[in-house]
């Protein structure tokens, strides 16, 4: 299939890296929220989210980063209380976090290849 834009396509490697960044931001976001809550369940998830943001951001062990990423947006779907942003955003960011589990973390980042 060709290319509608085939001058573009030296950019697919950055693709890795706008992801990492996204869900950094989403997860440093929700961690904004649960921080300043008085419950030690929900402060605790919100460090979890803010050491998982940084890690992502920085591009430092990035799987295993999205998974535990992954498994955060699991809770806020399915707890409702914790939930910190739309149904809509939960779920795209844990789609990106499966994207990322799966292509690794992109350029300038920290982690190699095996």
């Amino acid at each position: 299939m060709l290319s509608l834009f085939p001058e573009l396509l030296f950019l697919a490697p950055f693709s890795a890296f706008v992801i990492r960044i996204s869900v950094s931001i989403v997860l440093a976001h929700a961690a904004y929220k649960h921080l300043p809550v008085s419950s030690a369940a929900t402060r605790t998830l919100g460090v979890i989210e803010g050491l998982c943001a940084l890690l992502l951001f920085i591009g430092a062990y990035t799987q295993a980063a999205a998974l535990v990423g992954l498994c955060i947006f699991l809770i806020h779907i399915f707890m409702p209380s914790l939930r910190p942003l739309p149904r809509s955003t939960i779920i795209l960011a844990l789609i990106l976090c499966l994207s990322l589990i799966v292509t690794g973390a992109g350029p300038f980042a920290f982690d190699l290849p095996l």
